[in-house]
């Protein structure tokens, strides 16, 4: 028989591990399922086209035996050196996904998606500033005007070495202080345009590449809303380990890209197969990682790898064996809104301007405490005119013009 002190100090450990379990629950985050389940994704290249996503939709449940619940694709700033307009270049993506009762994850960079052609980036510094605050408020309101919820991820895989809006990326100028500020500003814009149907998505590459890790990134909790993680072939299943602990207790854990592919694989000492890895994957999903509340296989065959979920019969067949499981969820109907519409209609042509840098003279008495910068947006005039076609007239409308103005203060 126990004695007393034995007996009080059981019964008071057991009142701590219930309080102390209590107070480390968190509150379900924007978006986040419930009772346990995971979302399930996949990032689809052929968003352009409706009857397109929708093939690439249907052959993707074919193969992973599943609904995409969550339907990954990117935009950027820039489109072959022309600055993009969320009105004319994006609007109808978001609308051809939320028709197939999925919703979008929005990969968003600041670069030329054709970078390495073109050299056009949005200076993270200058975003901070407020250089580009007419456009981010334009997307904004392009988001808020759709209604349904969004996920967005910034300049994802910022802890490498290959995107110029990171630290590590030779040349570029940029600290991760600078992808901070850039963030928050960003997300300041959006709440001040009320476009809360946002979950925003963090979203560094596991493992860190260079001398900065991601914790370096981070833009704070009241900024964050997931945390997610680009997860490839290279990795043990483990690797999630480091991310995990550090976030998992105050964010959920978004998997915004994962696959296998043998230029990823090849940095696995000993690697078991891509069979194997996909269930390795699952397995630590199911017992390791509860905090992980969606995935988005990368269904890509590009120059850098051979994504495809069906580019090895066994690791897809291995696949749609662990998708099946009921906590793998295709179901975001509570989420969508009803009777969408036709999404194949003529839209608004929206030509931006390009960012223009500008000095004014300097003043011919200039004051002794030496030059500053004062930022200024113009916006131009909106103009509408009628562009004949041979069925259709589109309204072309001219975005806003942005000008830097540099004064002697």
């Amino acid at each position: 028989m126990k004695s007393t002190p034995a007996i009080i100090f059981a019964a008071l450990f057991a009142v701590f591990t219930v309080f102390s379990s209590l107070s480390f629950a968190q509150p379900r985050a924007k978006y986040e399922p419930e009772n346990g389940r995971v979302l399930h994704g996949a990032g689809l290249p052929n968003y352009w086209n409706d009857a397109e996503l929708r093939a690439q939709y249907d052959s993707f449940q074919k193969y992973s035996g599943k609904r995409t619940a969550v339907v990954t694709w990117f935009s950027s700033l820039y489109e072959n050196g022309r600055m993009t307009s969320w009105r004319q270049n994006y609007a109808m993506n978001l609308e051809r996904v939320r028709k197939l009762q999925s919703v979008s994850l929005i990969k968003f960079s600041v670069q030329d998606y054709a970078y390495s052609r073109t050299k056009k980036i949005a200076s993270l510094k200058d975003i901070s500033r407020g250089v580009y605050d007419a456009y981010f408020q334009e997307f904004a309101d392009t988001i808020k005007d759709f209604k349904d919820p969004v996920f967005i991820s910034i300049n994802h895989e910022m802890n490498g070495t290959w995107y110029p809006y990171s630290q590590e990326y030779s040349g570029s100028g940029v600290t991760s202080a600078d992808f901070i500020a850039s963030w928050r500003h960003i997300v300041d814009i959006f709440r001040a345009r009320g476009a809360n149907n946002v979950a925003w998505v963090w979203s560094p590459n596991v493992p860190d590449v260079g001398a900065a890790p991601a914790s370096k990134y981070y833009p704070g909790d009241e900024y964050t809303d997931w945390v997610g993680v680009s997860f490839y072939s290279g990795n043990t299943a483990d690797a999630l380990d480091p991310i995990y602990k550090m976030y998992a207790s105050r964010k959920p854990i978004f998997i915004t890209e994962w696959a296998t592919a043998q230029e990823k694989s090849r940095y696995y000492t000993n690697y078991p197969g891509d069979a194997k890895w996909v269930s390795q994957f699952f397995h630590s999903l199911n017992t390791k990682y509860p905090r992980v509340k969606a995935i988005s296989w990368f269904q890509y065959d590009k120059e850098d790898g051979n994504y495809l979920l069906q580019r090895v019969s066994d690791q897809q067949q291995e696949y749609s064996v662990e998708a099946r499981d009921a906590r793998y969820t295709d179901d975001v109907s509570g989420l969508i809104s009803k009777n969408a519409g036709s999404v194949e209609r003529v839209p608004t042509r929206v030509i931006p301007n390009e960012v223009i840098l500008q000095e004014k003279p300097a003043r011919s008495n200039p004051p002794s405490r030496g030059k500053s910068l004062r930022e200024r947006i113009q916006l131009e005039n909106v103009k509408t005119e009628n562009v004949k076609t041979k069925e259709k007239t589109e309204r072309e409308i001219r975005a806003p013009f942005f000008i830097l103005h540099c004064n002697n203060c």
